[in-house]
């Protein structure tokens, strides 16, 4: 297996995620399938997109991941790699050299999956109703058409973040490094634009009666709405930043993005805020007085 620091920041959470799939399913190796999953679960990432204008769906995988292995009595303790889910991360290192690149990303991690037929992400796909040709085929593409991914390393280095912004991230990567090692998501975002007190957020998401304990809870449980990466909440904290004509991106730009962002609203509602008005009252702070410095 090609050493961990090659790997993107996307790559990192797929992986990750393929390992949470396989303890929860029960399953006692992770398999090539669960890295699929995994990836479609990689929100702003090449590999999700592709995944995504397929049809494909983490929900759909987990489901037939269910019918394809036999569960254990009850979780393992660890759940080691499968031999066939090695080869195919050595064929995705292969295609990453092939392309010239110094990473190995989720583009690469589907162009490994479905470069051979070992392992269970071929079984899989086609439960799914997708070749595995295509998903290469639609990868392949989009990295002709030299797309990237919008990852936490280059937010933390956008000279347009305002300082509570910076430490509101920081905050998050912390928690996550606290808690099992996990990669930073929705959550950890979520507790620390909460716990950020010289932060207005702090104060809009207590006035939404948001639960704390109810957040710790998921995390603690390791979520997978928790979990989920908040790239494309950095994203779109940006894009509303320039829509309202902001020099640099807040703390309010970010939970604005997160309460606009499906998967923050379920997770906003799992821990009991009152989504419609904090919408409304974020969106008013930033259309009155601005964001934090």
């Amino acid at each position: 297996m090609p050493g961990y620091d090659r790997y993107s920041y996307h790559a990192r959470r797929a992986l990750t995620q393929a390992e949470m799939m396989a303890r929860r399913l029960r399953h006692p190796r992770v398999n090539t399938g669960h890295l699929l999953a995994g990836v479609m679960l990689a929100r702003g990432s090449i590999g999700c997109a592709a995944l995504t204008e397929l049809g494909l769906t983490a929900e759909q995988a987990a489901a037939q991941l269910a019918a394809l292995v036999e569960p254990l009595p009850s979780p393992p303790d660890t759940t080691p790699h499968d031999a066939a889910l090695d080869i195919a991360l050595e064929l995705a290192a292969d295609e990453s050299a092939w392309l010239g690149h110094h990473y190995i990303g989720t583009e690469h991690l589907l162009l490994g999956v479905t470069r051979t037929n070992i392992g269970n992400a071929a079984d899989l796909l086609i439960r799914l109703n997708i070749p595995p040709d295509q998903v290469r085929k639609r990868v392949r593409s989009m990295v002709t058409d030299g797309l990237e991914e919008f990852g936490m390393q280059l937010a933390r280095r956008d000279a347009r973040l305002s300082e509570l912004a910076r430490r509101v991230m920081a905050a998050a990567e912390q928690f996550a490094d606290h808690q099992h090692d996990v990669l930073p998501g929705m959550g950890h975002l979520l507790l620390a634009l909460y716990r950020e007190q010289r932060s207005p957020t702090s104060y809009l998401l207590r006035a939404s009666q948001l639960i704390e304990s109810r957040l710790l809870r998921l995390l603690d449980d390791e979520a997978v709405i928790a979990l989920t990466g908040f790239d494309e909440v950095l994203a779109q904290a940006v894009d509303y930043s320039d829509r309202l004509g902001s020099h640099f991106v807040g703390t309010e730009h970010l939970l604005l993005a997160l309460v606009l962002d499906p998967a923050g609203t379920e997770l906003l509602q799992q821990v009991g805020a009152a989504v419609d008005d904090l919408r409304a009252r974020v969106a008013s702070r930033l259309a009155g007085t601005g964001a934090d410095m």
